[in-house]
């Protein structure tokens, strides 16, 4: 097997466009006039628009007439009769139960949510060449992105990211080598295994044989492409299913495309399946020459079981305890345990993607980029971070000077607006041609753009680097000083005293008060 890079890789997941990507959905949307074009139709005059329709109120509706009297009915009905005038049907044969006007039969029952895998934890990380395509990107346009946003728009293609597993008390998984999905047991990898590689390893060849002879009540058939698997109680039954799954449908997950297989029993569809049945294919080894002579291998069974005796241990592999894999096996191809505890992460890093965030950060920073808070401390990544700049101290261009006052006089204007007013500045350093006048301002913005003298917001407009407020000086924290607690007093034993000495016999005279030493004078 040659070792050297395919060059035609596809790399279409990985491609993010940033500047299309962060739009909001109605700028990215084609205007589509005919949409709603009907409701003009209607309730609108001839060549009223849209908007004239959507604004017309609609008339209030009148009763006509009385409302129907059905009392002389409901006592005519003779006794047994239905209500539409015709005998009741009695039940139905086998007990079921008959469906009458209003009532729904019941619906087939949902198809059960896949377990998740416990005892491991996925760790999702972005792409590496995704990652250089983002550099380059924000490098060359020097926008400022969210990283939030970028972590975002990295979870919207399974190819644009990696998922680390890491096993703590869980079953150990198995990776099929060819397509790396991971399965609960080696039996599993290896009949998927079988499926993803019969192509590759094994010729086909069509031949004429006798049809199938005996009685075959039904056969099983795919309700999403209409390909007959022949008897479900066939041998070669679930091999041909994985097949087919293989082939066709891979980016449905199997469990899904299960169950829309259906067991037909017309006669017509099993005269059909007994004509595909006259021609079989045959299968010879991919390292066998053509014409060898050598007996082939006349069912997926066969095929099975060369292959596990010649591939089997270079198809499937138990990757450890801690390893990587890429995002679409796991989110689509792979066992449902496995698919459901990978969905389930993925939906908490959409509504929060903090821990790709991180990641993300230290990728895009070993890139070069740099990353700073700003605008209600949201964090942002650039090929600056702010730098403010002295004019005082630091000698610049009068185009750049112009564009700064502007700047920091129009802080919340419209990028647009903004623009339009940096072209209109009376500039004594450019000619009266727009163009040339359009190359000098680019030039000189770049230059503060590349120097972090400017920001240019993706999501917002530009602004001019500011230096932060300085923190209001706070009063020094005085200690507050507790005593130490007193030390308490040994207890003392009480002896109980005789009642005689607490009150005594003789009653005590009360003290007479002491006169006053200076009377109040009198009113008089």
């Amino acid at each position: 097997m040659s070792q050297e890079p395919e060059p035609s890789a596809d790399l279409s997941g990985l491609e993010m466009d940033l500047l299309r990507s962060l739009q909001p959905s109605w700028v990215k949307e084609s205007p589509q006039p005919q949409k709603f074009a009907h409701h003009g139709d209607v309730h609108a005059p001839a060549g009223s628009g849209n908007f004239e329709a959507r604004e017309r109120k609609f008339p209030k509706l009148k009763p006509v007439g009385r409302k129907p009297n059905l009392e002389g009915f409901k006592k005519e009905r003779p006794q047994g009769a239905s209500r539409f005038g015709g005998p009741k049907e009695g039940p139905r044969e086998g007990g079921g139960r008959r469906f009458g006007a209003g009532q729904r039969e019941p619906r087939e029952p949902r198809e059960p949510r896949p377990q998740h895998l416990e005892g491991w934890e996925v760790l999702f990380v972005a792409e590496e060449r995704g990652v250089e395509g983002l550099v380059k990107q924000i490098k060359s346009n020097a926008k400022a992105y969210a990283l939030f946003d970028l972590a975002r728009l990295v979870l919207e293609k399974s190819a644009r990211y990696r998922v680390a597993f890491k096993r703590t008390v869980g079953p150990p998984l198995f990776r099929v080598v060819a397509d790396s999905t991971l399965w609960l047991s080696e039996s599993e990898a290896m009949a998927h295994a079988v499926a993803v590689c019969t192509e590759t390893h094994y010729r086909r060849e069509r031949v004429a044989v006798e049809p199938p002879k005996g009685d075959f009540p039904a056969v099983a058939q795919c309700g999403m492409s209409g390909v007959f698997l022949g008897p479900p109680n066939h041998h070669d039954y679930q091999l041909k299913l994985r097949k087919l799954h293989a082939d066709r449908f891979s980016n449905v997950p199997f469990e899904v495309f299960k169950s829309r297989v259906r067991t037909v029993r017309d006669e017509e569809s099993l005269a059909k399946w007994r004509e595909e049945q006259s021609f079989q294919d045959v299968f010879h080894p991919a390292e066998a020459p053509e014409g060898d002579g050598a007996e082939p291998l006349r069912s997926l069974a066969e095929v099975a079981e060369h292959f596990r005796k010649n591939h089997a241990a270079a198809a499937v592999d138990n990757p450890g305890d801690e390893f990587e894999t890429p995002g679409s096996p796991v989110v689509n191809d792979s066992a449902p345990p496995v698919v459901g505890l990978v969905r389930a992460e993925l939906d908490k890093l959409i509504r929060f993607p903090l821990p790709l965030a991180h990641s993300l950060g230290r990728q895009l920073g070993a890139g070069g980029l740099q990353i700073f808070k700003a605008n209600e401390n949201i964090t942002y990544i650039s090929a600056a971070r702010p730098k403010p700049i002295n004019r005082e101290t630091t000698a610049v261009s009068a185009g750049a000077a112009a564009i700064l006052d502007y700047l920091e006089a129009n802080a919340s204007t419209p990028r647009a607006k903004q623009w339009q007013d940096l072209l209109a500045l009376p500039r004594p350093d450019s000619a009266e041609d727009a163009a040339q006048r359009e190359s000098v301002v680019l030039r000189d913005l770049y230059w503060l753009l590349q120097q972090g003298h400017v920001i240019d917001f993706a999501t917002k407009n530009l602004q001019a680097a500011r230096r932060p407020a300085p923190k209001k000086p706070q009063p020094p924290k005085v200690a507050a000083t507790v005593p130490p607690a007193a030390a308490p007093a040994p207890e003392v034993p009480v002896e109980a005293e005789p009642i005689s000495e607490v009150l005594p016999e003789t009653p005590v005279e009360p003290e007479a008060a002491p006169e006053a030493e200076a009377q109040a004078p009198s009113d008089s």
